[in-house]
């Protein structure tokens, strides 16, 4: 090896923020990309688009394809910000990739998606595909067709904000029709497709149809349904607690429901006295999409550590408790929280707010050591002679990944875990490194490592996607996901 491959080699190599060893690139700039694009919410612009540039250089289709994944509101990562960051990117940098594309965003994501394109290289094809929605939607109001979402999203010029007015004064000129005539089509068509905010605006609270509310309406707008609509809306909702009547909740996550039933006190402490029941919430928990497969042989690790403050202290223990709950093998309302040290975790009691309330928190927010929670585990099974294969075939790490240091040697946390394992008469189970929250490029293991996964993002719909590809190495289960028939639609022009 000459000098300059062993500086290349040698480069790989950095330190989490607590001081552990970990890579700063998985060997493959695609793996790279789709391991941290759902945990970029707080990123810097420079930060996603450079990620995005690597693994376009690799695979430009691959990585369009990636793109769309992490903006997939049901199959998907449902990141919004992330995606419009890269398709503003692609539209300056390689309009090819996303040209062939543009009516695709709105089935991923939202079509006010394309409204992040205005001022790029794609902004006429942007209008063009606007105005051939928009024109669709209005033959098929004519007929008393189906429509699509676009008039939910799209601006008009009597909107409340200043910035909002304007941007519906262009979309208005640019689909070729006066500020008057726009508006008057749009709200024809909201009624069409019953935008709720339209009836509420209205003050018509009595026409809202509650078992048709989207799910994130549904959640924002519940206490103003339980002030001007109170007994009709009340009676849906225990309706709806009972089993009785549908609510939806398929585009929720699980930590926007945990984040308003766990609130944090100043400080950012956390307090199980401060956990609260709400009816509208629990009945949106429980109608959340189940993505745990039947059999399902793996523990939740989540982190609870200081630096998870916030939102990704919600994502990590909504996650470990959604997970847990859904499990009816083994590890069934079971799952270990790791701070300064770690814990088995029992979930009791029937409702969210009692389960939330059932978690021992008292080491939580502390420093990040998961060396502690592997060894935990390897001791239980030492101390009771736990054969191999009644051994966790998998274990979920869902964290910042910002590991505390846990030894001088020049090794990687997996490697020196798969070493203490091996030593004491095990096979490390397989492992899901689960990023919810990444600050800076850290990476657990590199592209080649079998038996481990990359994920990341907020949504439980990874769930099944990483149950799937148990066994497999970082590249093979990342391909697996992406090659999957739902991305297909998607194209790069050559």
């Amino acid at each position: 090896m000459n000098f300059a491959q062993a500086a290349r080699n040698d480069s790989v190599f950095t330190r989490t923020e607590n001081g552990a060893v970990a890579l700063n690139t998985t060997g493959d700039a695609r793996l790279d990309l789709f391991g941290t694009i759902g945990s970029l919410r707080g990123a810097e612009t420079v930060r996603i688009e450079r990620l995005f540039s690597e693994a376009y250089k690799v695979d430009p289709l691959f990585a369009a394809k990636i793109a769309f994944y992490a903006r997939d509101v049901r199959g998907g990562l449902g990141e919004r910000q992330t995606f419009r960051t890269i398709i503003r990117y692609m539209a300056q940098r390689h309009p090819e990739a996303l040209r062939p594309n543009l009516d695709l965003i709105g089935v991923y994501g939202r079509y006010d998606d394309l409204y992040c394109l205005v001022g790029t290289r794609l902004e006429s094809e942007m209008w063009e595909a606007m105005k051939a929605q928009f024109e669709e939607d209005r033959r098929n109001l004519e007929a008393g067709n189906a429509v699509s979402l676009l008039a939910k999203w799209i601006k008009t010029a009597d909107a409340s904000s200043a910035a909002t007015r304007k941007l519906g004064i262009l979309t208005a000129q640019k689909l070729g029709y006066s500020v008057y005539e726009f508006k008057r089509i749009v709200r024809a068509l909201r009624r069409k497709i019953g935008v709720i905010e339209t009836l509420m605006s209205a003050g018509h609270w009595d026409e809202i149809r509650y078992p048709e509310v989207p799910s994130r309406a549904m959640m924002i707008y519940r206490k103003a349904f339980l002030r001007h609509d109170g007994e009709r809306y009340g009676q849906f909702i225990n309706r709806a607690a009972a089993g009785e009547e549908k609510i939806h909740a398929d585009t929720l996550y699980p930590y926007d429901i945990v984040e308003k039933v766990m609130p944090r006190y100043p400080g950012f402490r956390v307090s199980s006295a401060a956990v609260i029941e709400d009816p509208a919430l629990e009945a949106q928990w429980r109608q959340l999409p189940d993505y745990v497969e039947p059999g399902t042989n793996a523990l939740v690790i989540a982190d609870t550590s200081g630096s998870m403050s916030g939102r990704p202290l919600a994502s990590s223990v909504g996650l470990a408790v959604y997970f847990a709950e859904r499990n009816h093998g083994a590890y069934h309302n079971m799952f270990m929280s790791f701070s300064g040290t770690s814990r088995i975790q029992m979930i009791r009691g029937e409702t969210l707010a009692q389960k939330i309330n059932s978690i021992n928190m008292s080491d939580w927010e502390n420093n990040t050591n998961l060396q502690a929670a592997f060894k935990h585990v390897l001791r239980i099974a030492l101390l009771n002679h736990v054969p191999q294969d009644v051994m966790p075939k998998s274990l979920i790490v869902i964290s910042d990944m910002e590991i505390d240091y846990c030894g001088d040697r020049s090794w990687t946390f997996y490697e020196q875990m798969e070493r203490l394992y091996r030593i004491n008469g095990y096979q490390i189970p397989n492992l899901i490194f689960w990023n919810v929250a990444s600050r800076h490029d850290i990476f657990h293991a590199d592209k080649s490592r079998r038996g481990v996964q990359l994920a990341s993002g907020q949504s439980a719909a990874v769930f099944r996607q990483i149950m799937q590809t148990v066994g497999m190495n970082p590249v093979e289960a990342m391909e697996k996901i992406i090659n999957s028939e739902r991305y297909e639609a998607i194209t790069v022009a050559g």
